[in-house]
């Protein structure tokens, strides 16, 4: 343990940069909850920057880390922090290398066709941990999986999803069944997802490209019953999530 010096300061506050970011292979992990469980998963920390207070409390928690940690003011940790206001902890942990395969033996492949926001990212990591995926995949110009607005919308779920990134060609090739959200498609209430399927959630603003559609993916829309234009791509997902593990329970009952 130790003070951190402004040399240090300087280095986390670059990752706030996506190009130092891809550069270094690291990223940052913020407040007290997603730290804590970033680091019961072993996740590879390179190192922790916590306040005193942070330290007296969890001390136990972080006594493996002892090398690692360095002793920062609360006005320290707000000057490095990417949130508003942060006076527990930060981590600076490696990244993973980015998937290419999907997992064949997953029932459902969920697709995010270039997503823009990274509070729409974290939300679908999370929805896809909370439904019982342990991947997304991702095509077109997706914001950044390691982006710190998208590690904070996910709120931890990053440590069990996997990101596979991909391309509309190989994904089509793989024999399953190809769905895709869309404003005019078979209503969801009279859709039950096969096995071996997957899902796609396009751009927030544009929506699903037309080649993607033309190639024998299917629309399937969520129906609306009042006077909003659209739904959230994050909300939008949970819906759609959620019909799919249903389908899959009454399929074993």
């Amino acid at each position: 343990m130790q003070i951190i010096s402004q040399a240090k300061v300087k280095q986390i506050k670059a990752l706030h940069q996506k190009k130092i970011r891809d550069e270094s292979g690291l990223f940052l992990v913020e407040g007290a909850k997603t730290v804590l469980e970033t680091l019961k998963s072993n996740w590879e920390t390179h190192l922790i920057a916590v306040t005193n207070s942070f330290y007296d409390l969890y001390k136990t928690e972080l006594l493996p880390f002892e090398d690692k940690i360095f002793i920062c003011t609360e006005e320290q940790l707000s000057g490095i922090t990417t949130f508003k206001t942060n006076n527990a902890a930060l981590l600076v942990c490696r990244q993973l290398e980015n998937l290419t395969n999907p997992d064949p033996n997953a029932d459902l492949w969920l697709v995010l066709e270039s997503i823009s926001d990274p509070g729409n990212m974290g939300t679908i990591i999370r929805l896809a941990d909370w439904f019982g995926l342990n991947q997304v995949l991702t095509i077109g110009d997706c914001v950044e999986w390691y982006n710190p607005k998208v590690i904070s919308a996910g709120m931890g779920s990053f440590i069990r999803i996997r990101q596979v990134k991909s391309d509309a060609g190989t994904l089509l090739q793989s024999g399953r069944k190809s769905f895709a959200a869309h404003m005019k498609g078979k209503s969801l209430y009279d859709f039950n997802f096969p096995e071996k399927s997957m899902l796609t959630i396009g751009n927030e603003a544009k929506g699903i490209s037309e080649n993607w559609l033309s190639a024998k993916t299917y629309p399937i829309t969520i129906p609306s019953f009042g006077k909003a234009e659209s739904l959230n791509a994050g909300i939008a997902t949970g819906i759609l999530l959620n019909h799919f593990q249903y389908c899959r329970t009454r399929k074993s009952d």
